[in-house]
């Protein structure tokens, strides 16, 4: 049976998440959900959930150039990995794998060579719905209480890379609650 990578995605999510003790739990005030591609390859698209702490924004006020940039720039995070979900080594490639077969997106090294424009457009396709599948899933554990039952508030998801943009800030305050990620979101706009 081939489960949805959604489904799969969002199941060891929580189970990260859960994972978090409640002292660090209490400490969190972001979560990280870092999109990057394996080896700079579109075909291999990962998720790196991570989080930050008030004590770690704290440490880092000295070394930015302000209290937001400490607070809201990844290079400023802990840059832990609860979940690494598309790494290479981990079962979940396979997943991955599957649902760009499935899409329909697949190409391999030699279409590549021969087509590149049409394999870059391919590559733009894979990261736009796997974005698009995060964001779903970050909205997803903010509806169904899990972000809530975990941290006893709510907690905003951060959907990025290591550069923010506009686009950053749209999809990260699409895929939380009403005006929870206002700081963050605000914060991208004004840099």
């Amino acid at each position: 049976m081939n489960i949805p990578m959604i489904t799969v995605l969002q199941s060891a999510i929580t189970e990260a998440l859960e994972s978090i003790p409640t002292a660090e739990a209490e400490q969190i005030y972001a979560l990280s959900f870092y999109i990057n591609n394996e080896y700079d390859d579109p075909r291999l698209p990962t998720l790196t959930v991570g989080y930050n702490t008030v004590d770690e924004w704290h440490a880092s006020i000295p070394k930015a150039s302000s209290s937001d940039e400490a607070k809201w720039n990844y290079a400023f995070w802990l840059q832990n990995e609860l979940l690494v979900f598309g790494d290479s080594d981990s079962q979940t490639a396979d997943i991955l794998a599957r649902w760009v077969a499935d899409l329909g997106l697949g190409y391999s090294d030699a279409e590549e060579d021969v087509d590149f424009e049409r394999c870059l457009e391919l590559g733009q396709e894979i990261t736009e719905q796997f974005v698009a599948a995060v964001c779903v899933v970050a909205s997803t554990l903010h509806s169904n209480l899990t972000v809530s039952r975990v941290f006893g508030r709510s907690v905003p998801i951060i959907v990025h890379e290591l550069e923010y943009y506009n686009e950053i800030a749209d999809q990260t305050e699409a895929c939380n609650p009403p005006r929870l990620a206002e700081e963050f979101v605000s914060w991208v706009r004004s840099i």
